[in-house]
């Protein structure tokens, strides 16, 4: 079989219609359908169902598609150390890090650094969905995000849930809060809650909490940073916030109080995210396979 069709046969998988596989190869569709069509003929069995302008793998076509992702990544792996071995040039590694997790992956990117001083580090720092995007559009190789709310068409490493605390100025409760304080009890105060540029995520999950309480909150602002929130409610924003506790120091924020709370529900969950066809990364699974947490893994 021939690399190539196999690699087109898992973007289509993967964006789930061949117009949007096309779109992310960079090539025009028609070439494409072809290409898959003559896999089809080669193997002389169906690979996908089409339903209108999506189309599924069969039984048969997923079989394929987990075999070939594994003989993708040998194939780069193999590439990729042969190339490093005889011209003993710099790797690249091409990264995207969430707003949500930037304190709690530091430790991480810093220690590769650290053993990789040599290596060409590219790291893209935005939104978790947008991120999820580039790793669909084959523009980064992996991304440090919350797990994906829906996992389909990724392959992860879920780390252990981070601890949520609640950060609430001093213009909205003047007294020190008893610790951990009562979830319900800040729906009394205006929030500013994280929300992901697009698609469900953590904002969800913390409404419904709330609403399953009886709690109608009052979100005055959305925000897609942790820093951003909590350097307007430093600045004076009469405001509570819930963020995840490795964003947040207590020691820097002197018009905040910060809480633990109760009950505490586990939604920040920090992942490193790729997709099926990429290689995990050995250079930064091997600090992790040393000591850096890991909760469990996923495929």
């Amino acid at each position: 079989m021939d690399l190539k069709r196999l690699r087109y046969f898992c973007r289509v998988v993967e964006q789930g219609s061949v117009s949007q596989a096309a779109k992310v190869l960079n090539m025009a569709q028609p070439p494409l359908s072809k290409r898959i069509q003559e896999l089809e003929e080669e193997l002389q069995v169906s690979l996908f169902l089409r339903q209108g302008n999506r189309i599924e793998p069969t039984e048969a076509g997923y079989f394929l598609y987990r075999k070939a992702c594994e003989i993708l990544r040998q194939v780069e792996d193999t590439s990729r150390e042969t190339v490093a071995i005889a011209n003993k040039e710099k790797f690249q590694l091409r990264l995207g890090l969430t707003h949500l997790f930037q304190s709690y992956f530091k430790p991480l990117l810093l220690e590769l650094y650290k053993r990789h001083p040599d290596a060409e580090i590219n790291i893209s720092v935005t939104d978790s969905s947008h991120l999820e995007t580039m790793l669909n559009e084959g523009t980064i190789d992996l991304a440090m995000i919350q797990r994906p709310y829906r996992s389909e068409g990724f392959d992860y490493v879920s780390f252990d849930p981070v601890r949520l605390v609640a950060v609430i100025s001093k213009q909205c409760l003047a007294q020190v809060p008893v610790s951990p304080f009562d979830y319900q009890a800040l729906a009394a105060f205006p929030l500013v809650l994280l929300h992901r540029a697009k698609d469900a995520g953590t904002y969800e999950m913390l409404i419904d909490l709330f609403r399953k309480a009886g709690g109608n909150p009052k979100v005055i602002m959305h925000i897609t940073q942790p820093g951003v929130i909590l350097e307007w409610l430093e600045s004076g924003l009469a405001a509570a916030t819930l963020l995840p506790s490795s964003e947040v120091d207590a020691r820097k924020l002197s018009h905040c109080h910060v809480v633990d709370v109760f009950p505490s529900p586990q939604v920040f969950y920090p992942a490193l995210v790729k997709m099926p066809s990429t290689p995990y990364l050995p250079e930064i699974m091997e600090i992790i396979a040393q000591g850096y947490p890991i909760a469990r893994k996923s495929v």
